[in-house]
């Protein structure tokens, strides 16, 4: 059965673009009325495509009424009919400054802020940089400049960012980071938590591809390696690094829940074998020394519990890294930054 508005629903469309009108002297738009309308009256939401013709009329008549009559012919309208909606609405105080950091104590603040070095600070890296520095002062805190160059084939480090980074850093910031942590140097701290892991049973080594295991996660049933024991993770895992297994032959993954909602949660894939000898790290000592890498997450994860990061400032497009480097957490028995 459709639905139509009854005679006070479509009064209310009346007063409200009457309202909207006055408040834009005459120049009423049908957007703002309506989320006015919808923000009052959740029983409505359901008939949007009903409403919007009328709500447009209704704001077409008011503007045309202010046009002609003047808004003093509106206000004398609502005035007799609905008089609550001449009542000026409260504004919100708008915010100055950051926002309030959760849980935070003077003195015990260290945040990080963690850019690829394959080039120049961006203007995003400067706006983040720039927060996080902004955090640190007002807190007494300390600020850690951390290089997550662990890529060295999509997004290969480039060896003068090691040194032009922390330079553009300081100009932003007023004052140098009061650590700079370089991934590539604490391959061995990944590989200790990586072996925790496989022997403490919430990660394993898949031998799956990439195709195989994207079937398994859309499906949400486990792939034939998560079953694997400790003893055998901890065997493939040292074929792993002796180079016996080739890149995309394994990967570590993280054990989750392969029913969780989001597939992005689902056995997330820990560290990954990359093909160091045609594509080295380009800093000296580093090379082709390793086969096998951290992936960001949980790389990025590890280093913030052994930095004592104990807030991390991040952008909304980024929340499935915190999901995941959460779940990394609650495994290893850690508490999550703020």
């Amino acid at each position: 059965m459709s639905w139509s508005p009854d005679e006070a629903t479509l009064a209310a469309f009346r007063h409200l673009a009457l309202q909207n009108a006055i408040e834009y002297e005459g120049k009423a738009a049908p957007g703002s009325v309506i989320g006015r309308l919808m923000g009052t009256r959740a029983d409505l939401r359901p008939h949007g495509k009903v409403i919007s013709p009328l709500i447009a009329k209704a704001v077409a008549e008011a503007n045309a009424m202010a046009a002609s009559d003047g808004l003093d012919a509106l206000r004398d309208i609502l005035e007799k009919e609905a008089p609550h909606l001449l009542e000026k609405r409260e504004k919100k105080e708008r915010r100055v400054g950051l926002p309030e950091l959760k849980n935070a104590e003077k003195g015990k603040v260290v945040l990080r802020f963690a850019p690829n070095p394959n080039g120049s600070l961006s203007f995003g890296h400067a706006r983040g940089i720039v927060i996080n520095g902004e955090y640190a002062k007002e807190w007494d805190g300390e600020l850690i400049l951390r290089f997550d160059d662990t890529d060295t084939v999509v997004k290969p480090p480039l060896p003068d960012a090691y040194g032009e980074i922390p330079k553009e850093a300081e100009w932003l910031l007023g004052f140098a980071p009061h650590r700079i942590v370089i991934a590539s140097d604490r391959i061995p701290q990944y590989y200790e938590h990586a072996e925790m892991m496989l022997k403490r049973g919430f990660g394993y080594v898949c031998q799956c591809t990439g195709e195989e295991f994207k079937v398994f996660r859309v499906d949400k049933t486990a792939c034939p390696c998560r079953p694997n024991s400790s003893e055998l993770n901890m065997e493939l895992w040292g074929k792993m690094l002796d180079g016996t297994f080739k890149p995309g032959d394994a990967v570590v993954r993280v054990k989750t829940d392969m029913t969780l909602k989001n597939p992005a949660l689902r056995d997330w894939p820990a560290l990954r074998m990359q093909d160091t000898a045609h594509h080295p790290h380009p800093r000296p000592g580093i090379g082709s020394k390793y086969r096998v890498w951290p992936l960001l997450d949980f790389q990025s994860a590890v280093e913030d519990h052994l930095q004592g990061v104990t807030h991390i400032i991040r952008g909304k497009d980024l929340m499935d890294s915190t999901r995941k480097q959460t779940l990394l957490y609650g495994h290893f028995g850690w508490t999550y930054p703020e």
